[in-house]
């Protein structure tokens, strides 16, 4: 498979036309384009379309797993996965960042589950975030350990992400840091993992509950609504 002007090999061959035939039933092309933005991938639906937006800096041979994410991500929008939702009323800045990592923090592990076996390398992913998350915390403001800040709350949940996604010896360097400079934030990082896996993942309804667990253990209620595939909200 080429994608953004790339071949990427054939193990995404499969779980690429799943998608795009399902897409197709519901008349709606799948489209693939090179970006610069924020993150690795992005994910944008239309009326007529799904477009994955690939980060263009990204190396080809971390393109398959980057690649087999985000379809992963429109998959779990097709089987009706549940979201993390702008409540009603004025949020304060910084609150969809917050959303954007509580989602994350239950919807990543089940896209990665589905990629279980495929031989995908993950290694410079890991690098990136490894380092990203070394930044934040080297010299990280005040508010960051203070419960009850955005800071905190996202800080919190980008930690439990790591727990769980992150190979376990380059997370257990970045923990002990967090305790060193953040004691509060890895407290809560603790309480977000353990929700988690109250429920855990592999389905809409086991990763609805994980996110409501998450949710209300951190006392997030105010800044995120959490909605079913239905468009219930919880």
């Amino acid at each position: 498979m080429k994608i953004i002007g790339r071949d990427i090999g054939d193990s995404l061959d499969r779980m690429y036309h799943e998608i795009e035939a399902r897409l197709a039933a519901a008349e709606r092309d799948l489209k693939v384009v090179p970006y610069e933005g924020e993150g690795l991938s992005n994910v944008k639906w239309s009326s007529k379309a799904v477009t994955i937006s690939l980060h263009s800096a990204a190396p080809t041979h971390a393109l398959p797993h980057i690649f087999g994410v985000a379809l992963q991500h429109v998959r779990q929008d097709l089987d009706g996965y549940p979201n993390a939702r702008k409540p009603k009323g004025r949020q304060p800045e910084g609150a969809d960042l917050v959303r954007s990592a509580l989602r994350e923090l239950v919807l990543e592990p089940d896209a990665e589950a589905q990629l279980t076996g495929l031989g995908l390398d993950r290694e410079w992913e890991q690098e990136q975030r490894h380092q990203a998350m070394k930044d934040l915390l080297r010299d990280p403001p005040a508010d960051w350990n203070e419960e009850g800040s955005l800071g905190n709350d996202f800080i919190a949940l980008q930690c439990a992400r790591l727990e769980v996604t992150h190979p376990p010896k380059m997370w257990d360097a970045l923990r002990k840091r967090v305790e060193e400079v953040l004691p509060v934030a890895a407290q809560r990082s603790g309480i977000a993992s353990r929700a988690l896996r109250r429920k855990r993942w592999g389905s809409a309804q086991a990763c609805l509950q994980s996110l409501i667990n998450v949710r209300d253990d951190l006392n997030l209620g105010d800044i995120a609504t959490i909605a079913d595939g239905a468009g219930r909200e919880y």
